[in-house]
Formats: C-alpha cells, structure tokens, sequence
C-alpha cells in the first residue's frame, strides 16, 4: 500500500467535513491507520468555533507541526483538511507529503450556489460549531477557488495577469502578493466533486480512495 496524503480543497460549507468522514470509515474498515489535522480545530472553544485572524498564522504553523508528526510516524494515511483554495496555502503540506515518499491525492470540491455556503455557515442550535464566515468572504472564497482552478492540471498554463504567489502577512493579517507567479498545485491524482455529484460521492469516495493507495509496483 503506498502511504498518502490527501489535501482538501473545498469553500467552508462545500462538504468536505461529511467527506472526509467518508474516507475515514473505509479506512477503519481495513484496518488502516489515518489521521487528519484541521488549522480550524484549533479555533473551537467548547463546542464553538471562535476565530481570531491574529491567531491565524501561529495556528497553521501549529498544524503544520502535527502533519508533520502523523508523516514522521509512518501514519499510512494523513489528511490536511484546510481550505486550500490557491497553492500556496497546500504547498507546505505537499512539500512535506515529497519529503516523506507520500503520494498525494487532492480532493477538490466546486462550490455550490453562494446562498447555500451561506446558510451552511450560519450558527444554530443543531450547528453550533457552524463558522459563520461572512457572505463577502464566502463570495472572494468562491471566486478564488476557480480562479486558481485550473492549477490542478500541471499542463494547465500559468496566467501572467492572474495566477500571483502569496505570503501571509502576520502584521496586518491579510495575504500579500509577492509578484511572483504561483505554481500548480502538487498532486498526483485528483478526485473532483461536483455539487451533483454530492451525495454519490459519499458513498463511493472511500472505496475510490481505497483503490489509489494500492502500491502498483
């Protein structure tokens, strides 16, 4: 079986909770050691999701940390279940994945209709640990989301007018554009949801999951 990693690439409100569990459970069923590490977990206080964007980067660090401790472990399967909407934010996580021998498999999500991620994110009794991201943070999500979009294809040009490499500006807590050209993301399989192809998928994702770790060597 060769080790992997998955990468989550989905706008908050797209599924990929439900998803992910999915693939954990035909994991369990084969006996098969996984983990997964979330920068958001780190936000849940009691129960509730309470986030500080001044606690965004030592956060992420954080959980780069713990991935690299499921990889340094031998864990067969480690998932980063972050947005991952551009490639720099999954880049550390991939490089990570190559230094380690893992193969990497993206799961990539469209977005629904913006209302629906809306309502998705909305505190209530039954979700109270809901992210209540702000409709105009959900619609720049989505938009960024299929503008880097074709990055996932290696063969997919760069576009010079669009495609910009990122860093996280602690200071003033807002994404700097270095003025260079971003990369294609680092996968070796991708595995595309569409929001029609939703509820199907969970119940086929695991074994299509199961069939990429076996070792064809």
């Amino acid at each position: 079986m060769k080790k992997t990693v998955i990468i989550n690439r989905a706008v908050p409100g797209s599924g990929k909770t439900t998803i992910t569990k999915c693939i954990l459970k035909a994991l369990e069923e084969k006996n098969i050691s996984s983990a997964i590490h979330s920068t958001d977990e780190y936000f849940m206080e009691n129960g509730k999701y309470v986030f500080d964007v001044k606690k965004l980067k030592d956060f992420h660090d954080q959980n780069l940390v713990e991935f690299n401790a499921s990889l340094d472990k031998k864990v067969n399967v480690v998932i980063c279940d972050n947005t991952n909407l551009l490639p720099w934010q999954s880049e550390p996580y991939t490089n990570l994945a190559r230094k380690y021998d893992y193969q990497i498999i993206f799961i990539s999500l469209d977005p629904r209709d913006l209302e629906k991620h809306v309502l998705a994110q909305q505190v209530t009794i039954e979700k109270p640990d809901a992210h209540s991201v702000s409709r105009e943070v959900l619609k720049e999500m989505i938009f960024e989301y299929h503008l880097f979009d074709s990055l996932l294809d290696k063969n997919s040009p760069i576009d010079s007018e669009k495609h910009f490499h990122y860093y996280w500006d602690d200071e003033i807590c807002k994404k700097i554009s270095t003025g260079k050209l971003a990369k294609h993301f680092d996968s070796d399989f991708v595995i595309r949801i569409l929001p029609t192809e939703y509820k199907d998928f969970q119940r086929t994702i695991g074994q299509k999951v199961l069939a990429l770790l076996k070792d064809k060597k």
